[in-house]
């Protein structure tokens, strides 16, 4: 490999867990956190923890994350065809949200709301959408164990939030 690869490899992890970490009061755990909690949501969508069809009970607001990013308070609506949750947040230029994915743990009670790039989960049902300002994406969703997602030192989904 060159040692050009390995720089760009770097910037592309390390600058993200740094940014996050900056963004957080708590220790350089918190930006790895930042980049490996939503893995373990996608790897959820590979275990068959797919959710297809939406809780029972519909929340008036969820936290809302965009992976290594900032968190806001997105307001809950269902309607015929799910639910749209939307946050008033701004995405930095540069930024593309793709996806959003909707995190429930086994009791079906949803935990938030994490923002993703890149284009949706091939297969995964549509359960709603997600509008973040200007940008509305497909809402999937997932369920799992809320201990991997979820930190009271650096939480993915702040209580301050829902």
């Amino acid at each position: 490999m060159t040692s050009r690869f390995w720089r760009v490899a770097l910037r592309l992890i390390v600058v993200p867990a740094l940014a996050a970490c900056a963004r957080s009061a708590s220790s350089p755990t918190c930006g790895i956190a930042a980049l490996t909690r939503p893995l373990a949501v996608k790897q959820s969508f590979a275990e068959g923890n797919v959710l297809t069809v939406l809780p029972d009970a519909t929340p008036a607001t969820l936290a809302v994350r965009l992976v290594a990013g900032p968190a806001w308070r997105g307001s809950v609506v269902r309607d015929r065809t799910g639910w749209r949750v939307t946050t008033h947040g701004v995405v930095s230029k540069g930024a593309h949200v793709g996806y959003g994915v909707l995190v429930v743990d086994y009791h079906d009670l949803p935990l938030g709301v994490l923002a993703f790039d890149g284009h949706a989960i091939a297969g995964a049902p549509d359960l709603g959408t997600l509008a973040i300002g200007d940008t509305v994406v497909p809402l999937l969703g997932v369920r799992i164990d809320p201990q991997t997602v979820q930190d009271p030192r650096c939480p993915v989904f702040p209580d301050s939030l829902r």
